[in-house]
């Protein structure tokens, strides 16, 4: 199965974070505007880091996203109660690759993945991952078929 067809099931995901839509999220035709998406996935994706211990206000160790893809499934109006699930679908030396889901229900109205790298928030450079840091990642992949 391609990476893009993965993710619809609630079953994929590891982390779940609560989202809502929002009035302000749609567009003039009244479903959700795209960049209301990118919203729902940076909620779930922080939540996430802050939950790992990847994000903390003053920690040194930081992340940046690098690359964002979203594949919009479903139409999706106001108002709605959401959930943002998250797995690790690559651990690489400085980066990790994040698969979203984001459903309404049971039905998987989005996916996405996000690629971040650890970043020093001093120098701005890059940093390898650590032994501890790789083992908190592999904890959240999805399991084998």
């Amino acid at each position: 199965m391609s990476l893009r067809a993965e993710g619809t099931r609630p079953e994929d995901y590891r982390y779940w974070a609560d989202e809502r839509v929002r009035f302000y999220d749609l567009d003039l035709m009244g479903h959700v505007n795209n960049v209301a998406y990118t919203i729902y996935a940076e909620s779930g994706r922080a939540a996430f880091l802050r939950h790992i211990g990847f994000w903390t206000e003053t920690g040194s160790r930081q992340n940046v996203i690098a690359r964002l893809e979203i594949d919009y499934r479903q139409e999706l109006k106001y108002p709605n109660e959401l959930r943002v699930g998250l797995n690790v679908q690559r651990i690489g030396g400085s980066s990790f690759t994040l698969g979203i889901g984001i459903f309404a229900g049971e039905v998987c109205v989005a996916t996405a993945r996000a690629t971040l790298v650890r970043f020093d928030g001093e120098t701005r450079k890059a940093l390898a991952l650590t032994e501890a840091e790789r083992a908190t990642l592999a904890a959240y992949q999805p399991a084998q078929a």
